[in-house]
C-alpha cells in the first residue's frame, strides 16, 4: 500500500512535472511567438517611418531603415507562423493572417508608394495615400494586439493547468509553478512598461510626423536604447521642422525675386518696379513697411517706392526727407554699405521722428549702386523689439541688384531713344537744308539761265534759225534739269508737308503713286513735325514697294489719331513675301518710328500682300520743334478718295 501510495504520489509528481514541462514548453513557444510578433510589428513600423520620412523630406537616407526592415520582414513572418504552429491551431491561423496582412501591406502599399515617391515626390504626398497607409498600419497593429492578447490568455490557461497539477501533487510544485507564474507576469509587465509603451508612443509620434505635425515630441524618460530612440526621434522632428521653415522662407524669397525680375525683364517703368521691390522686400522680411529712396543733393532723399502693412501707412510716395546722420539711410549714404539701426531714440531729424511716431524700433538698409555710384537705398522698418536677425542685409542685396538693374535699363533705354531721335532729327534737318538749297539756289539759277536763253533767242535777227534752234534746245535741256532737281528735292524732303501738313502731303503721294491708292486720312489740324515726317515716309516707302516690287493692283492707306497716338496702315494686294531684314528702307522706317517711341509692324505673307502698321505717340510734341503752321488758303482736314 505504501509503495502504491508512494508510487501514486510519485506518479502524480511525475504527471505534475510532465504537465508542468509541457505547459512550460508551450509557454516558451507562446513567448517566442509574442517576441517574434513584436519584432515583426517594429519592422512594419520601421518601413512606415522610413517611407514617410523619405516622402516628407525627399532624403534617400530615410530609405535605409526601410530597406533593412524590408529584407528582414519575410523571414520573420515565416518564423512567426512556425512558432505559432507549435502553440496551437488558433495562434497559427492568427499568425498566418498577420503574415498575409504584412505581405499585402508591403507589396500593395509600401513598395509601390516608395517607387512612386522615387519618381514623383509630389504625387506620393496625397492625403489619400497617407490615409490608406495609416489605415493599413492600424489594421496590422490591431491584428498584432489580438495575437498578443490571445497568447496572453493561452499562457494564463497553461499556467492554470500547471497550478492545478502542482496543487494536487505537492505544495513545492505548486509553489514553484506559482513562482514561475509570478515571474512571468512580472516580466510581462516590465516589458510592457519599459518597451511596449515607449514603442507605441514612438509609433504614434511617427504617425503624427507623417501627417505633417512637426511639433510632436516624445518625453525622454526611457533608458538605454529606448531613451536613445526617444532622443533621436525628437532630434529628427526638430530638424525636419527647422528645414521645413527654412525651405518655406527660401521658396517665398525666390518667388518674390522672380516676380520683381519679371517686371525688370518686361521693361516696365521704374516707379512700378520700385513699388514692387518695396512690397516684396517688406513681405519677405516680415517688416511693417519698406521704401525705396533716391539720394539727391543737398543731403535729401526722395521716396520713389513705398509699401506698408494695413496698420502702417509707410512713407509717402515722392516725399522728400533730410538725411539724418544717425539713421539707417544716413549710414548707408555715408558708408555706401548695408547698415542697421536697432534703436531710434536720441537720433535727431525729421525721419527718425516719424519713425518713433509710428512705433518703429529698428530698420535695415542696403545701398542701390548704379554705374559705380550709390543711387539710393532700400529700407525695411520693423516694430519688433528684437533686432533684425543676422543675414537680413544679405537677403536684401538681391532686391537692390534688381532695382539697380531696372534703373540702368531705364536710363539706357532713355539714352538710346534720345540718341536715335537726335539722329533722325539731324537727318531730317539735313534733308530740309539740302531741299531748300536746291530750291532757292540751283533751281533758281537754272531757271534764270533758261529765261536768258529764251530772251537771247527772241533777240536774234532773221536768218539765224540754226542758232535759234540751238538756244531753244539748250533752254529745254536746262528746264529738264530743273525738273529733275525739283523731283530730287521733293524726294529729299516734301515741301508740301512743311506747308500744308500731313493730309495734303499724303494726297500728293497718292497722285504720284504707280498703283491706284484708296486714301483715308482722318487728321484735323497740324501734328508734331516729327510725327508727320515719320508717317509721310512710312506711307511713301509702302507705296514705293507696292509699285516697284510687289506688283500690286491697288494699295490702301488709312491714317487717323486715336488714344493720343497717330495710327496708320499701308496695305497692298501684291505678291507679299517681303523680308524686313534684307531691305535698308524698312529697317530705316522701323528705326525712325521707334526713335519716337512708336512701333512698326510689318506683315508680308507670300501671295497675300504686305501691310505696314505704325503707331506713333503724339507726346513727342513736348520735345519736338514746333511745326510750321499751315499756309493760308490751304485748309487741312479729312480726305477719303481714290487716286493714281
Amino acid at each position: 500500500m505504501l509503495c502504491l501510495l508512494i508510487g501514486g504520489a510519485f506518479a502524480l509528481l511525475l504527471a505534475a512535472i510532465s504537465s508542468q514541462h509541457h505547459a512550460s514548453l508551450g509557454a516558451r513557444h507562446i513567448r517566442k511567438s509574442l517576441i517574434a510578433a513584436d519584432s515583426l510589428e517594429l519592422l512594419v513600423l520601421d518601413t512606415e517611418t522610413g517611407a514617410r520620412g523619405y516622402i516628407i523630406t525627399g532624403q534617400p537616407s530615410f530609405l535605409q531603415p526601410w530597406q533593412m526592415a524590408r529584407r528582414q520582414i519575410p523571414g520573420l513572418a515565416s518564423t512567426l507562423v512556425q512558432l505559432a504552429r507549435q502553440v496551437g491551431p488558433a495562434q497559427e491561423a492568427q499568425a498566418r493572417r498577420i503574415a498575409a496582412g504584412v505581405g499585402s501591406y508591403l507589396h500593395d502599399y509600401s513598395d509601390p508608394l516608395v517607387a512612386l515617391a522615387q519618381r514623383n515626390l509630389a504625387a506620393a504626398r496625397t492625403p489619400a495615400l497617407t490615409a490608406d497607409g495609416r489605415h493599413r498600419v492600424d489594421t496590422l497593429r490591431a491584428q498584432f494586439s489580438q495575437f498578443e492578447q490571445a497568447g496572453t490568455r493561452l499562457a494564463a490557461a497553461r499556467s492554470a493547468q500547471v497550478d492545478a497539477a502542482a496543487h494536487r501533487a505537492v505544495v513545492a510544485a505548486v509553489a514553484a509553478v506559482a513562482g514561475s507564474v509570478v515571474l512571468i507576469l512580472a516580466s510581462g509587465g516590465w516589458v510592457a512598461r519599459a518597451v511596449a509603451r515607449p514603442v507605441r508612443r514612438a509609433s504614434r509620434m511617427a504617425d503624427q510626423v507623417a501627417g505633417g505635425d512637426l511639433a510632436a515630441r516624445l518625453p525622454e524618460t526611457g533608458r538605454g536604447e529606448i531613451g536613445t530612440l526617444e532622443r533621436s526621434l525628437n532630434a529628427m522632428t526638430f530638424s525636419l521642422a527647422a528645414g521645413q521653415e527654412e525651405l518655406r522662407r527660401s521658396a517665398a524669397e525666390q518667388a518674390a525675386l522672380r516676380r520683381v525680375a519679371t517686371l525688370v525683364a518686361r521693361g516696365v517703368p521704374p516707379p512700378e518696379v520700385f513699388g514692387a521691390v518695396a512690397e516684396e522686400t517688406g513681405r519677405v522680411l516680415q517688416a511693417e513697411c519698406a521704401a525705396v529712396a533716391r539720394f539727391g543733393p543737398p543731403d535729401q532723399v526722395t521716396v520713389v517706392g513705398t509699401w506698408g502693412t494695413p496698420g502702417m501707412p509707410g512713407l509717402a510716395l515722392d516725399s522728400c526727407w533730410p538725411v539724418a546722420e544717425g539713421s539707417t539711410i544716413g549710414q548707408v549714404r555715408r558708408t555706401q554699405a548695408p547698415a542697421r539701426v536697432t534703436d531710434y531714440r536720441g537720433i535727431p531729424g525729421e525721419l527718425p521722428a516719424w519713425v518713433r511716431e509710428q512705433g518703429i524700433r529698428s530698420s535695415v538698409g542696403t545701398p542701390i549702386t548704379v554705374e559705380g555710384g550709390v543711387w539710393g537705398a532700400i529700407i525695411a522698418f520693423s516694430d519688433d523689439a528684437r533686432p533684425p536677425p543676422p543675414g537680413t542685409e544679405e537677403r536684401m542685396l538681391a532686391f537692390t541688384e534688381l532695382a539697380a538693374m531696372a534703373i540702368a535699363n531705364s536710363e539706357n533705354r532713355a539714352q538710346l531713344t534720345a540718341s536715335r531721335a537726335r539722329v533722325v532729327a539731324a537727318a531730317d534737318e539735313t534733308r530740309r537744308r539740302i531741299e531748300r538749297d536746291l530750291h532757292d539756289g540751283s533751281q533758281q539759277q537754272l531757271l534764270s539761265i533758261a529765261l536768258e536763253l529764251r530772251a537771247a533767242q527772241a533777240q536774234l535777227p532773221p536768218g539765224q534759225e540754226a542758232v535759234a534752234e540751238q538756244y531753244s534746245r539748250t533752254a529745254r535741256e536746262v528746264t529738264g534739269v530743273v525738273e529733275d532737281l525739283r523731283k530730287l528735292a521733293r524726294g529729299l524732303h516734301p515741301a508740301v508737308l512743311e506747308r500744308g501738313g500731313l493730309a495734303p502731303a499724303l494726297k500728293a503721294l497718292a497722285r504720284r503713286s504707280g498703283v491706284p491708292v484708296r486714301l483715308n486720312v482722318r487728321v484735323t489740324g497740324r501734328l508734331p513735325r516729327q510725327a508727320e515726317v515719320a508717317a509721310y515716309y512710312v506711307v511713301s516707302e509702302g507705296l514705293t514697294n507696292a509699285a516697284r516690287h510687289a506688283r500690286a493692283s491697288v494699295a490702301e492707306v488709312d491714317v487717323g489719331v486715336a488714344e493720343g497716338a497717330l495710327r496708320l496702315l499701308v496695305r497692298d494686294d501684291g505678291d507679299g513675301g517681303a523680308d524686313p531684314g534684307r531691305g535698308s528702307g524698312l529697317i530705316g522706317l522701323r528705326d525712325r518710328v521707334e526713335a519716337l517711341g512708336g512701333r512698326l509692324e510689318i506683315v508680308s505673307v507670300a501671295g497675300a500682300g504686305t501691310s505696314l502698321a505704325a503707331t506713333i505717340p503724339l507726346a513727342i510734341a513736348l520735345s519736338a520743334p514746333a511745326a510750321t503752321p499751315p499756309a493760308a488758303g490751304r485748309p487741312n482736314g479729312s480726305a477719303h478718295r481714290s487716286a493714281r
